[in-house]
């Protein structure tokens, strides 16, 4: 009799809700919800800087400059053909029609464009540009 007093004693003490308080410390117990304090010890994600939107132009002059080292003219009136045609190049994605039209459509801007920064060019440059034009078609 005394051993099952003692058993009694030890299951109560076991499967009370004050042994889970202790056992599990982060679950609601007893009307008390212990998951604030997790979110305290969170790290925290936001503090990412956001990422900064590039000119698609920009970034395309530059590209060409590194392979046809131009010189301030040159990068000027680029940039000037580039942002005359910029809306033409940028509408073309957001049109409703088949691939195949879409890609007709920028195999002509591009051709267009070509046409006219190869105006601009020397001989040497000439060459190396019209290398880019052939590798981008393939």
């Amino acid at each position: 009799m005394k051993y099952l007093k003692i058993l009694i004693l030890l299951f109560s003490m076991c499967f009370s809700a004050e042994a889970f308080a202790q056992v599990m410390p982060y679950r609601t117990v007893g009307g008390v919800d212990r998951t604030i304090d997790t979110q305290r010890r969170a790290p925290k994600t936001k503090s990412k800087k956001p990422k900064e939107k590039l000119d698609i132009i920009e970034v395309t002059i530059e590209q060409l400059d590194k392979k046809l080292h131009f010189d301030d003219f040159q990068k000027a009136a680029v940039r000037v053909i580039y942002n005359e045609n910029k809306d033409e190049i940028l509408g073309i994605s957001s049109e409703d029609i088949p691939y195949e039209a879409k890609e007709e459509k920028a195999e002509k801007i591009a051709q267009k464009i070509d046409k006219q920064i190869l105006e601009l060019l020397s001989k040497e440059q000439t060459v190396i540009y019209q290398e880019m034009i052939d590798d981008r078609k393939d």
